[in-house]
């Protein structure tokens, strides 16, 4: 009887570690559905209970790999029961109790801010600068974070989790060599929940997907799984992405691109008078100032009063009415701008210095033709791998915070936005060296909106955005004083949207809607373009009105050609979109299916944005 209840007891103790690791990702479901109660209001009680039964698979999948070790230290204890064997136990739920609690917690924390479940994009931020990883949050919530994964890691941890105390001398060998049998069969049946089942088909971050709504989709998905299989699989780039054959996926990529560069290509807006004058820049090299906004969009430009600077400036140049971002993210943003390439769905190009720093860029292209290139950012340049990129593609000079003094060393990111344009300025004033391209990214307008000396409304994050556009106001009337503004562009772009409106949501294509602005004084006339387009786009419509050939930038085409294929593609974690004058679509990789709006799409474009996603990665693999 004895030998019984042992048997029964180790083997019992095998089932309790996984089940109580499925119980742990069961809760921290019923957590996330808690916090995010008010982005749920659409969907049913019924709906975000199924977010816990269809969950499930990854909760058994991360069970059993957290379950594999234990399940052979419990094979161990059947012969060996001592001290080391039982710190290797505590040291093991320690260490997982600690990985699974910064998982649920950060999964919980950044769905807010990211609109997607935890994967490795938080990895390239903290190895880079962690100072800035965490700018983005006050003093307050990195405590709250910090107490959130102490009590949860403390709470898995104290679970009844334990090693069987040592065996009992009436214990046969015969028992041991039965519970050990079990034990090892018990540890082989684990590949079952771990890949899902026996069928073809084994388990991913889409295995869960169960609703058209994705954030029920996301609910369900388990942060530790999606997070690992991130890492493991972020390398496998030309292996990604097989939608067709390569033969079709060349013809429609085909109807995609067009670098080459025509002397009569400036016929996209209807005024024969705007063209002419436009035309005048053809052969002349003006000096080019490349701003970048931290977080704006044509959202922000709606509230009144807010952007008033913005605003005036798009009736003082071309204005592109119909303009989108490439991505969520600003590594991402700064790579389709500078270098024309479209946002990856699964990875970061910056995250990889070699590819990178392979790629054309605006900086690259003007360098070769006699400009000095100047890149600012008020704060690390290190953070995502910026300067490397930067560096790597063309610019002779990098400005960053480490170049202010620590007086002006404001905010947690760093330098705020006006005193990195004063710094402009005096470079301007005090170079001899024409012609000049010069870029910023702005960062006063990002989270935790730490402006100083600023106060126009209560709200702090459109103060922010109204700190941004003051000083981007008073950058171009400075700019306006000095004799080179006479012979200089200005190209004003977003890099994303940002924290207003507080309810985004990557699947609406509001969500990638900006400003496009071409101003200075070597723009003859103001214009408004309302062709589709994005920020891939401003590398070859910029060489255009110059005159230099754009056929390195593959995926950028002209705005300002009526014979170039138009379009918008953006992406986000494991998603496309694609938007054309006459239809657009929304595309979930995951899912395997299209989540726009009924008639908003065609099974035409569809094809042409999985094409361009899979053609994207073919050529980033090669590089």
């Amino acid at each position: 009887m004895y030998n019984l209840l042992q048997t029964m007891r180790t083997i019992g103790s095998f089932f309790r570690f996984f089940m109580l690791w499925t119980l742990v990702g069961i809760m921290s479901k019923v957590v996330f559905l808690l916090a995010y109660h008010s982005l749920l209001t659409e969907c049913t009680w019924g709906e975000q209970l199924a977010v816990i039964w269809y969950g499930l698979r990854l909760d058994f999948a991360m069970a059993g790999y957290l379950t594999l070790l234990p399940g052979l230290m419990l094979a161990v204890s059947v012969w060996y029961n001592g001290k080391l064997l039982h710190g290797l136990w505590k040291g093991y739920l320690a260490l997982t109790s600690i990985i699974a609690s910064l998982a649920y917690v950060a999964n919980i924390g950044l769905y807010g801010y990211w609109g997607f479940p935890l994967d490795n994009t938080p990895i390239l931020y903290i190895r880079t600068s962690p100072a800035d990883a965490a700018a983005s949050l006050v003093w307050w919530q990195l405590l709250l974070g910090v107490l959130a994964v102490a009590v949860v890691a403390t709470a898995i941890y104290l679970l009844p989790f334990r090693l069987p105390q040592k065996k009992s001398p009436h214990t046969t060998r015969g028992t041991q060599v039965v519970i050990t049998i079990v034990l090892l069969l018990l540890e082989a049946s684990l590949i079952l929940p771990i890949r899902g089942g026996v069928g073809t088909g084994t388990n991913h971050t889409g295995s869960v997907y169960f609703s058209t709504s994705p954030r029920l989709n996301h609910a369900a998905v388990n942060p530790m799984f999606s997070f690992m299989e991130s890492v493991l699989h972020q390398q496998q780039i030309g292996t990604k992405y097989r939608f067709m054959a390569d033969d079709e996926a060349n013809r429609l990529m085909s109807e995609l691109t067009k670098t080459t560069l025509r002397a009569d290509s400036v016929t996209a807006i209807n005024d024969s008078t705007a063209t002419e004058e436009i035309r005048k820049l053809r052969n002349t090299r003006p000096n080019i100032i490349l701003i970048t906004l931290e977080g704006f969009s044509d959202t922000v430009m709606r509230v009144k009063d807010i952007t008033p600077n913005l605003e005036r400036l798009t009736h003082e140049g071309l204005y592109f009415t119909n303009f989108y971002t490439n991505s969520f993210r600003t590594d991402r943003a700064l790579v389709s701008v500078h270098s024309g390439l479209p946002a990856q769905t699964t990875m970061s190009v910056m995250d990889n210095p070699r590819i990178s720093t392979s790629l054309p860029s605006i900086a690259g292209t003007l360098s070769k033709n006699g400009y000095a290139t100047t890149f600012y950012y008020g704060g690390d340049i290190n953070y995502s791998n910026i300067r490397s990129y930067f560096v790597g593609t063309g610019f002779h000079t990098i400005v960053s915070d480490k170049d202010f003094p620590r007086e002006l060393h404001t905010g947690k990111w760093g330098v705020a936005d006006g005193a990195v344009y004063d710094r402009m300025i005096a470079d301007i004033k005090a170079t001899s060296d024409e012609p000049f391209f010069l870029s910023i990214m702005t960062e006063s307008s990002h989270e935790p909106f730490d402006v100083p000396n600023y106060k126009r409304v209560d709200d702090e994050v459109l103060n922010a955005f109204s700190y941004a556009d003051d000083c981007l106001g008073r950058f171009i009337a400075q700019l306006k004083e000095l004799p080179c503004w006479d012979n200089t562009i200005v190209v004003i772009v977003p890099d994303h949207l940002g924290a207003f409106p507080s309810n985004i949501d990557n699947y609406q294509y509001w969500r990638y809607h900006a400003p496009l602005i071409i101003l200075g004084g070597m723009m003859k006339t103001n214009a408004t373009c309302n062709v589709v387009g994005s920020q891939i786009d401003i590398s070859a419509t910029l060489f255009g009105l110059l005159g230099i050939s754009h056929e390195e930038f593959t995926y950028s085409k002209d705005l300002l050609d009526n014979s170039a294929p138009h379009f918008a593609f953006f992406t986000f974690p494991d998603a496309m979109g694609m938007i054309t004058d006459s239809s657009r679509v929304i595309f979930d990789n995951t899912a395997n299916q299209a989540v726009s709006p009924e008639g908003a799409y065609t099974d035409s474009l569809t094809q042409k944005a999985k094409a361009y996603l899979q053609k994207l990665y073919d050529d980033i693999d090669k590089r």
